[in-house]
């Protein structure tokens, strides 16, 4: 075991990767002072994009889960910061000069409602930004894998999310400012000073990084390794005694809560959200991101977003078909590097070399096993959840069973 778990760690972090992602972090660095305003702010976009790959990678690319709803997630995040700096837009800049958005004026309500008012306040809209894709993703995902929901019956279902979620936002115009969403939003700002773009471009650029390293953190852990075994053989794990639908729940969950959080940095950086990012087609572009990067790479939906992100930004301005282009690209990467644009790349460099992981698992089976039963906190987390509320549940019980007795004794006379 401890021979395995030595190699595991050496082939970890590799130095050749080392050295290759600090140079590519040098270059990103040193970008907003070298290239234009426009790139800048291209380049901060199409990173915020591979960040929301890599939330979508983590739940397809380890857990076998596709889903077209992660444009959802990162729609409902943009929404709950869009709020925010629409209602702290001055009355100077707004439309009508007053404190209500103007989407809302058009429509006729008079004051704001009840479930937007606390979103004009920072604290409670970045804890929405996060909190309220997480929470939707959590209901749905605790029905569609507790109801044992899986293969390509979750995709039709997070298909049908996106449609009917687009329909009701479109629909709802009154407070979701309808087709053209919610537009000439303020700058953000944090502690009383405007963040710049090139500020911006350096929270985005964190953020991005810290995703693929958290990312890459957890996918390496036993955790990964028991999503990783999820996907091979779902029905195998749970002989073992995981529960399957927890893990999965929990990825789902995460993965909701990054997209959420590249939402609502996309609107300072944009000054609008709408139900586009709602749409079908987003949601497909996302895992065309994936699938042309490499899926369970996490490194490649990120190259992926950048290169078709400009490939679009240079074919826009040849054809306005630039969609034919990337299809081709597509096209291309799927009849010819089935692992994707990360296939390409040498195992020294990938952020998860997943064949040698197996190999030294299979090794070692036994190993494997009593190493993710060891580091596993997960499971044995939410036995003690359950076993607590079971005890609260119990003694509720017991108290009201001894509270009905002593009415009976009491009707009774005795």
């Amino acid at each position: 075991m401890t021979e395995v778990m030595g190699r595991l760690r050496q082939a970890a972090v590799p130095k050749r990767l080392l050295i290759t992602t600090s140079v590519l972090l040098l270059i990103l660095v040193v970008l907003p002072f070298v290239a234009g305003g426009f790139q800048t702010n291209l380049m901060a976009k199409l990173l915020l994009f591979g960040a929301l790959g890599v939330s979508l990678d983590l739940v397809w690319g380890f857990a076998g889960i596709l889903s077209f709803a992660h444009g959802v997630f990162f729609t409902l995040g943009g929404y709950a910061m869009a709020y925010y700096l629409k209602l702290n837009l001055s009355a100077s800049a707004n439309t009508y000069g007053g404190s209500l958005p103007d989407f809302m004026v058009w429509n006729g309500l008079k004051e704001l409602p009840w479930f937007i008012a606390p979103l004009q306040f920072f604290p409670i809209a970045a804890f929405a930004m996060v909190a309220v894709p997480a929470g939707f993703a959590y209901i749905i995902g605790w029905f569609i894998f507790r109801s044992k929901v899986s293969g390509v019956y979750i995709t039709i279902i997070t298909l049908a999310i996106s449609s009917a979620l687009t329909t009701f936002f479109v629909s709802q115009q009154a407070y979701t400012g309808g087709t053209n969403g919610i537009t000439d939003v303020s700058s953000l700002s944090l502690f009383g000073l405007v963040i710049p773009p090139i500020g911006l471009y350096f929270i985005i650029l964190v953020f991005t990084v810290f995703v693929i390293a958290a990312s890459w953190w957890l996918t390496q852990s036993n955790f990964g390794l028991i999503l990783r075994s999820i996907q091979e053989n779902e029905q195998r794990i749970s002989y073992l005694g995981y529960d399957v639908a927890s893990f999965k729940i929990f990825i789902w969950t995460l993965s909701a809560g990054i997209a959420g959080i590249a939402g609502g940095l996309f609107v300072p950086l944009n000054k609008f959200i709408s139900p586009v990012y709602l749409a079908v087609a987003f949601g497909t572009q996302i895992v065309i991101w994936v699938a042309v990067g490499g899926r369970g790479t996490l490194f490649g939906p990120v190259i992926a977003a950048i290169l078709l992100g400009q490939v679009q930004n240079y074919a826009d301005r040849v054809t306005q078909d630039w969609q034919l282009v990337v299809g081709v690209l597509l096209l291309i990467v799927v009849l010819f590097l089935p692992d994707g644009l990360m296939g390409l790349v040498p195992k020294q460099f990938k952020l998860n070399d997943s064949t040698r992981l197996g190999a030294i698992v299979r090794s070692n089976s036994a190993a494997g096993f009593v190493r993710a039963s060891l580091f596993d906190w997960y499971t044995p987390l939410q036995n003690l959840v359950q076993q607590l509320g079971h005890t609260l549940f119990d003694r509720s019980r017991s108290s009201h069973q001894k509270s009905q007795q002593a009415k009976t004794n009491r009707k009774t006379g005795i």
